[in-house]
């Protein structure tokens, strides 16, 4: 054997043994691949530099500065790049920073960074929204005689304007072309990113007209990036001009740019306009993706429009577009099946799954176990529930949360206290979403006791929020249990949490209908004081309750008060301010009083409970009597 083939043979040698002690599967520490790297590079030869390059990607960081600061010999930029990259790659930027200073000090010229080096760290930096510290390594980079490129200023406009710092990216697009670098395609692009993140909508325009005057012609990723911008706002109709657009400009969207569409329109419900595309699409001789498909299939879901779903799953398998379906297409499918009751259907998608060799996930079992419950197949169920354990999946929070809410819906309580109980025997802590449905279950069937514990078991377990505070408000009106629903109205502030609107409305409305005014006032009062505006059905029990102890002019200022905060008077709101003040002689005289009222009823006309508030608003402004208005 000659000198120089052994010596190939021991470099072999120190490389494996090197990438061995440095893969991460080693039990030995990283750090011992430096003799064997340091040893290969003493040899001086090309192929070193570049068998050191690929085997510090495999050392953990920071193992590779300490590396580099104890090789004794060869030191070149593609090296030092390559740990710069890495550093980067692993969010180590202050340790990248610190090397690219080592570099600009280094004394040998082939070791000093270049433009490829500073570029690394901008981008890096501006992944980090450091984009400002990103543009002060490019005058550092200026200062050190190292000339930028297109790339290099590509890096920060991008950054910048994902950082909504769109002048300032503008200011280098004129840098640059001062220095005599013509923007590209993927500059403009980063601008027109920039414009649609901040609404700048104006300036979209300009960035076409500036590109036209260069000669630079847009591509389809720019156009898809200003449609997918367009989307994100909810400017679809403006996206779907743009895509037209293209075509006037003899360019035809691709699939991506489609999807993109096709997405925004279902998610907003033209899930009819998105079909209407796809068939476009289709003229156009562009195939759909499973991504056309899944969105499709899921927006006709959420509409409920099956038949069509199961159309376009059938179509994917035996249809001309051969597009094979995967696990998000059936789970979507299946989703819409058991919204809507369709179990059989749901099922047989299931098996048209693993005929596909396509294996259901939890999500799969979750859906089909709460589309049981909501046909009350309890015995099916629980029977998937034990399937989806022997096939290696072990429920979770979400397919508890579903059995304890299906449960309670069929007023099953005991079926969904146990479920509690052996959620925590798999160790898991029950959530307030797993306790509000059986609180609720309890409160409906009047088992106020067993509420009160469970409600202390969920404040010992995990923290306490709205929904249950308003949960045993709720139950406890519902009981007759008045005083404790204002005690659990109390603790639930005290606690800090705010009640809503509709929590307000419980107290409110108990109180009115028990004839209990005083006290419906009070949290009337508490509601009003929370910045919250009370409803219609607050103001009707309140108007209700008023009528019928016959106090005209209570019923008379809740009105005014209504009309003041802007609650929409809708038809049953009216009938019941005509009802209440037909209750009391006074009322009974102000309707006789009101312009009109006794004219049309002498001719035998029936007065609408809307005409009849028209006169009364009129009278009210005209009356200077406080008494009636």
């Amino acid at each position: 054997m000659t000198r120089k083939h052994a010596g190939a043979g021991v470099l072999h040698a120190l490389v494996a043994v090197a990438a061995s002690v440095a893969s991460a599967s080693s039990r030995k520490p990283p750090r011992r691949a430096a003799p064997y790297l340091a040893v290969l590079l003493r040899r001086g030869r090309a192929e070193a530099a570049a068998r050191l390059n690929r085997h510090l990607r495999l050392l953990p960081l920071p193992e590779s500065p300490a590396l580099l600061s104890a090789l004794p010999s060869v030191r070149d930029a593609v090296s030092y790049n390559t740990v710069l990259a890495a550093l980067c790659r692993q969010g180590c930027l202050d340790a990248a920073l610190l090397l690219l200073r080592v570099m600009s000090h280094e004394p040998r010229l082939a070791c000093r960074p270049n433009a490829i080096s500073y570029t690394t760290l901008m981008r890096a930096l501006c992944a980090d929204r450091r984009a400002g510290q990103a543009v002060g390594l490019l005058r550092s980079m200026q200062d050190c005689g190292v000339r930028p490129d297109v790339v290099t200023y590509g890096t920060l406009i991008r950054g910048l304007c994902d950082a909504a710092d769109v002048d300032k990216a503008v200011e280098l697009v004129n840098e640059m072309c001062e220095s005599g670098i013509e923007p590209n395609v993927v500059v403009y692009s980063c601008l027109l990113h920039g414009y649609c993140k901040t609404g700048r909508w104006e300036s979209v325009g300009k960035v076409f007209e500036e590109m036209s005057d260069r000669g630079i012609e847009p591509d389809v990723v720019m156009y898809t990036s200003l449609i997918d911008s367009l989307c994100r706002h909810g400017k679809v109709t403006k996206a779907a001009r743009v895509m037209e657009m293209m075509a006037e400009r003899g360019l035809e969207p691709n699939v991506v740019t489609y999807n993109v569409l096709i997405n925004s329109m279902c998610k907003e419900g033209s899930v009819r306009e998105a079909l209407d595309l796809r068939k476009n699409m289709l003229e156009k001789g562009v195939q759909p993706d499973v991504v056309t498909y899944n969105t499709l299939i899921t927006g006709l879901s959420s509409v409920l429009e099956m038949d069509e779903a199961m159309a376009l799953l059938e179509e994917m398998m035996q249809g001309e577009t051969k597009v094979r379906p995967d696990l998000m297409t059936f789970n979507s499918v299946i989703h819409g099946l058991c919204k809507i009751g369709w179990m059989r259907q749901a099922f047989e998608v299931r098996a048209m799954m693993a005929e596909n060799g396509c294996r259901c996930n939890l999500v799969t079992f979750n859906l089909l176990i709460g589309g049981l419950l909501r046909v009350h197949k309890v015995k099916k169920a629980m029977k998937l529930k034990d399937e989806m354990a022997s096939s290696g999946l072990q429920p979770d929070s979400f397919t508890y949360s579903i059995l304890i809410n299906g449960f309670c819906k069929m007023r099953q309580v005991e079926r969904a206290e146990s479920l509690l109980s052996e959620m925590r025997r798999h160790g898991m802590e029950p959530e307030p979403v797993h306790y509000i449905p059986l609180l609720k279950a309890m409160c409906d069937q009047g088992m106020m006791g067993q509420a009160r514990d469970l409600f202390n078991e969920m404040d010992r377990n995990c923290k306490l929020d709205a929904a249950a505070y308003s949960t045993m408000i709720h139950g406890a009106f519902k009981s007759g249990e008045k005083k404790i629903a204002e005690e659990f109205l109390k603790d639930m502030i005290d606690e800090g949490l705010i009640p809503d609107a509709v929590t307000y409305s419980i107290p409110i409305n108990m109180f009115a209908k028990s004839g209990d005014l005083a006290a419906a006032e009070r949290v009337l009062k508490q509601m009003t004081a929370s910045g919250f505006v009370p409803d219609v059905a607050v103001f009707d029990s309140l108007i209700q309750g008023y009528g019928a102890k016959g106090d005209t002019e209570k019923v008379l200022e809740l009105t005014r008060k209504m009309t003041a905060k802007g609650v929409a008077l809708d038809p049953k709101i009216i009938s019941t301010i005509v009802t209440s003040l037909g209750a009391s002689i006074e009322g009974q005289k102000l309707l006789q009083s009101l312009p009109g009222f006794d004219t049309e009823m002498s001719k035998g006309d029936v007065i609408s409970p809307h005409d009849v508030m028209n006169m009364l608003q009129k009278h009210c402004t005209k009356s200077e009597s406080p008494a009636l208005c």
